[in-house]
C-alpha cells in the first residue's frame, strides 16, 4: 500500500467521481482507476459501489475512510513538526477562501510572505465559504479563511479581520445621490445577487426576510468581479464587501441593509505546525497597513 493511494481514495470520495478526482489530482482516469484497483486487491475488498455515475462507499470503504483521514492528518502533523524544527518557514501551503479575500486581501499578504519567506509557496483555491470549510476538513488544503457562519467543531479558528457588507449602485443609478433611504424605498429597483451559496447573499437575505422585503433579482453571479462590473454598468443594486469599494461604486445609505461579519483563519485540529504559517500570514497583512498609515 502506498500513501498516495490513500490520498487518491479520499479525493475520489470527496469529489464523488473518478473523473473529477482524476482532474483534481492531475491524473488520467485510467491511471487513477488502476491505483484504486491495486489498493482494493491488497485490502481484499471493494471500496466503492458504482451506481451508474454515482459512487457509494462499501462497508470496507467507510471503515477505510475514517482511518485514512486520520492517517492523512498524522502525516501532515509529521510534516509540520519537521518543518517546525527549522527556524525558517518553508514548504507549500494550500489556502482556500472566498472571492473577496482571494481577490482583495490575499495578493498583498502573499507578496509580503514571498519577500520575507522565499522558501514558502502558496496555492490559493477560490470557492464559496462552505466549500472552503469542507476543503480544510477533508485535508484538500491546509488553511482556510472563513466567516463565523461556517464554524465547525473539528477546526481551530483564529480571528483575522472584520468586514462590512454594503449595498452599492453605480453613479448613474437613480438612487445614487440619495442622502437617506429605507429598505422599502428599494422595492421598485432590480438587484444583482451572488449565487445562493454565497455568504454575502445569505447575510443580506436574512436582513431582508426579517423585514418581509422581497427583492426583484435581475441577475445571479458567482464571482465578486462579475457582481461589481454589473453594478458599475447600472444593472442593479448589489452587495459587496467594503474592501471591494472603488470610485465607480456608490454606497447606499440604508442602515437596515448594512451588515458586518468576521473572517477567521481555520485549520484542522491536531495541526499545531499551522500556527507558525498563520502567524506569518497575519503579520504580512498587518505590516503593510501600518506602513501605509505612516506615509
Amino acid at each position: 500500500m502506498e500513501f498516495r493511494q490513500i490520498r487518491y481514495f479520499i479525493e475520489i470520495h470527496r469529489k464523488g467521481s473518478f473523473l473529477r478526482a482524476a482532474s483534481a489530482l492531475g491524473l488520467t482516469q485510467p491511471a487513477l482507476s488502476r491505483q484504486i484497483a491495486l489498493l482494493e486487491r491488497e485490502l481484499g475488498s471493494d471500496l466503492f459501489l458504482r451506481h451508474g455515475r454515482r459512487l457509494e462507499l462499501t462497508e470496507a470503504g467507510s471503515l477505510l475512510l475514517e482511518k485514512a483521514v486520520r492517517l492523512q492528518d498524522l502525516w501532515q502533523e509529521t510534516l509540520d513538526s519537521v518543518r517546525g524544527s527549522n527556524d525558517a518557514l518553508t514548504g507549500n501551503y494550500r489556502i482556500a477562501t472566498g472571492g473577496t479575500i482571494a481577490a482583495y486581501i490575499l495578493p498583498a499578504m502573499l507578496l509580503g510572505m514571498k519577500k520575507k519567506y522565499p522558501d514558502v509557496s502558496f496555492q490559493v483555491v477560490e470557492g464559496d465559504l462552505r466549500a472552503t470549510r469542507d476543503a480544510v476538513l477533508w485535508g484538500e488544503v491546509e488553511i482556510g479563511i472563513l466567516t463565523d457562519q461556517e464554524y465547525h467543531p473539528d477546526l481551530n479558528h483564529r480571528h483575522f479581520i472584520s468586514d462590512r457588507i454594503l449595498p452599492v449602485v453605480s453613479a448613474r443609478h437613480p438612487l445614487a445621490n440619495q442622502k437617506k433611504l429605507r429598505m422599502a424605498d428599494l422595492g421598485d429597483y432590480e438587484f444583482v445577487y451572488f449565487h445562493p451559496q454565497s455568504a454575502i447573499r445569505r447575510t443580506v437575505e436574512a436582513r431582508m426576510q426579517s423585514a418581509n422585503f422581497e427583492p426583484v433579482i435581475a441577475m445571479e453571479l458567482r464571482s465578486v468581479d462579475a457582481v461589481i462590473r454589473s453594478v458599475e454598468a447600472g444593472l442593479g443594486i448589489g452587495f459587496v464587501s467594503h474592501y471591494c469599494m472603488n470610485k465607480n461604486l456608490i454606497s447606499l445609505p440604508v442602515p437596515e441593509l448594512e451588515a458586518s461579519r468576521e473572517f477567521y483563519f481555520c485549520w484542522r485540529k491536531g495541526r499545531p505546525g499551522m500556527i507558525r504559517a498563520i502567524d506569518a500570514l497575519q503579520q504580512s497583512y498587518i505590516l503593510p497597513n501600518r506602513n501605509k498609515r505612516k506615509e
